[in-house]
C-alpha cells in the first residue's frame, strides 16, 4: 500500500488531535457562568438560612435576592455562605473571598476593599423594656462584629455589651441585663414572631437609616475591573419595591409632601409651566427624543434638555428647591403626554409616562387632591436614598389631570423622626 506525503500529514494531524482531545474538551464545552464566592451573616428577613440540602446550607432573603439578581445581570452566578462577621471581614481583607455583604460604609474598610452602591437600607432603633434609653448613660447591647457595633464605636459610645446572636439581645432585654438593644427594626420583628408580644411592650427610639453595601476584595476588583460598574447599573431594577415605607413612615411622608406641594403651588404657576413647556404628542417622536436624551443626559445634554433647563419655570423650580435643599433633591413638572415641561435639574429621562409617579395619577380617576408616594430607592447621581412624591396639577378632566408635579425627597432627612 502506497501512502503519499499528503496522507501521512493527515494521519499525523488526526493522531495529534486524538491526543489533545482530553485537554481541549473542557474548552469547547458551553461556558458556565462565573461564580462569585460571597459571605454574609444571619439577619432575617434580609439574609438567613433557608434549608439544608445534601448537607449544604441554602441562604435566602431580600438582600440575597438583590445581590443575586444584580450579579446575574453582570454575568455572574453566586455562592453565598453564612459566616461570623469578624471572620468574614478577616478573610475579605486578605483576599480569601470575592466579597462580603451587607456592611455599613467604613473608611477603614474602604482602603482594603471596594464597595458597591447600597444593596439594602436598614432602619436602626434602640429597643428598651422600660423607658426611652439615654445611649450616653445606659448600657447598650449589640451583636459582636456587627454594623451596629462599628457605628457605636465611631460615635464614641463604649459602654457596650456584645453577644453572638440577635436572639441573645432579646433575652438580655427581658432579663434587664442591658438598658437597650440596638438593631434593625425588621430584624426585631422577625425575632419577636407573629404574635409581636415583646414589641407591644417595648419603647423604640429611632436612630438612623443605615445603607449597607457589598464589599469586593481588591484582588477580585483588579482581576475584574468592570464588575462593580455592571453590578451597580443593575441594582435599581433588582431592588424595585424592596425598600418599602412602614405605615408610620408613609403617613409622615404624606404629611410632609402635602405641605411641600401646597407651598410650591403657591410659589410657582404650575399650569403656566406646563403651557410654556415643549408640547410633543406623538409617541414615536417622544421615544426617539427620550432615547437621545438618555444616551447624552449626563455628559452632553441635548439642545431640548438645555432649552427646558433655561425656561423661567425651571429657574423658579430651582430657586424654590434651593430654599429646601436639605430635604428636596429635585422637582419635575410633567405634561399630559408624560414628558418633562420644566425641571430643577437635568433629569435622566425625558419621557416619564411609563413610570408609577405618573401612571398612578393619570390612569383612573384619583381626584385632584391625591398624592403618590414611592418606595425608597437609591439615587446614584446624588448618592442618597430618595422617595418620589407626585401630585396632580389641576384642572382634572375626565379623571386625567392637566399634568403632574414630582418632588424627589431625601429619604433620611424627610422621614427622620423619633416617632417613626
Amino acid at each position: 500500500m502506497i501512502v503519499n506525503n499528503r496522507d501521512e500529514t493527515a494521519i499525523m494531524i488526526a493522531r495529534l488531535l486524538l491526543r489533545l482531545l482530553p485537554v481541549l474538551a473542557p474548552s469547547i464545552t458551553v461556558a458556565e457562568p462565573r461564580v462569585l464566592e460571597l459571605y454574609t451573616y444571619e439577619a432575617p428577613p434580609y439574609q438567613s438560612q433557608a434549608q439544608v440540602l445534601d448537607q449544604r446550607v441554602s441562604v435566602a432573603g431580600e438582600t440575597v435576592d438583590t445581590v443575586t439578581c444584580a450579579a446575574r445581570q453582570a454575568g455572574w452566578s453566586v455562592r453565598i455562605r453564612l459566616t461570623p462577621q469578624n471572620r468574614a471581614l478577616h478573610e475579605l481583607r486578605r483576599n480569601m473571598i470575592d466579597g462580603y455583604f451587607a456592611i455599613d460604609a467604613s473608611t477603614d474598610l474602604d482602603t482594603a476593599a471596594r464597595r458597591s452602591d447600597p444593596v439594602a437600607l436598614e432602619k436602626w432603633y434602640f429597643f428598651s423594656t422600660e423607658t426611652q434609653p439615654n445611649p450616653e448613660q445606659g448600657r447598650i447591647g449589640v451583636v459582636d462584629g456587627s454594623n451596629e457595633l462599628a457605628w457605636l464605636e465611631s460615635e464614641g459610645l463604649n459602654d457596650v455589651l456584645t453577644v453572638t446572636t440577635p436572639e441573645q439581645l432579646l433575652a438580655l432585654l427581658n432579663r434587664r441585663r442591658i438598658d437597650a438593644a440596638l438593631m434593625d427594626r425588621r430584624l426585631m420583628e422577625e425575632l419577636d414572631g407573629p404574635t409581636g408580644e415583646y414589641l407591644e411592650t417595648m419603647h423604640m427610639q429611632f436612630v438612623r437609616y443605615a445603607p449597607l453595601y457589598l464589599y469586593m476584595s481588591q484582588d477580585f476588583v483588579a482581576r475584574h475591573p468592570g464588575f462593580l460598574t455592571a453590578f451597580n447599573r443593575a441594582l435599581p431594577d433588582c431592588q424595585n419595591g424592596a425598600i418599602t415605607l412602614s405605615s408610620a413612615e408613609y403617613d409622615h411622608a404624606l404629611h410632609i409632601a402635602g405641605n411641600l406641594v401646597e407651598d410650591l403651588a403657591d410659589r410657582v404657576n404650575l399650569q403656566q409651566a406646563i403651557a410654556d413647556g415643549p408640547a410633543i404628542e406623538k409617541l414615536g417622536e417622544i421615544r426617539n427624543i427620550d432615547r437621545q436624551w438618555r444616551a447624552r443626559a449626563l455628559d452632553d445634554p441635548t439642545s431640548l434638555a438645555r432649552e427646558i433647563l433655561a425656561l423661567p419655570a425651571s429657574e423658579a423650580l430651582r430657586a424654590w428647591k434651593t430654599e429646601r435643599t436639605d430635604v428636596v433633591t429635585e422637582v419635575l413638572v410633567i405634561n399630559r403626554s408624560g414628558t418633562i415641561a420644566a425641571m430643577s435639574r437635568l433629569s435622566s429621562d425625558f419621557w416619564q409616562g411609563d413610570e408609577p409617579k405618573f401612571t398612578r395619577l393619570t390612569e383612573g380617576a384619583r381626584g385632584a387632591g391625591k398624592l403618590y408616594i414611592s418606595p425608597i430607592r437609591y439615587d446614584a447621581s446624588t448618592a442618597r436614598f430618595q422617595i418620589m412624591v407626585s401630585a396632580p396639577v389641576a384642572p382634572v378632566t375626565g379623571g386625567k389631570p392637566f399634568g403632574v408635579v414630582v418632588l424627589g425627597l431625601d429619604a433620611e432627612k424627610a422621614l427622620r423622626a423619633r416617632s417613626l
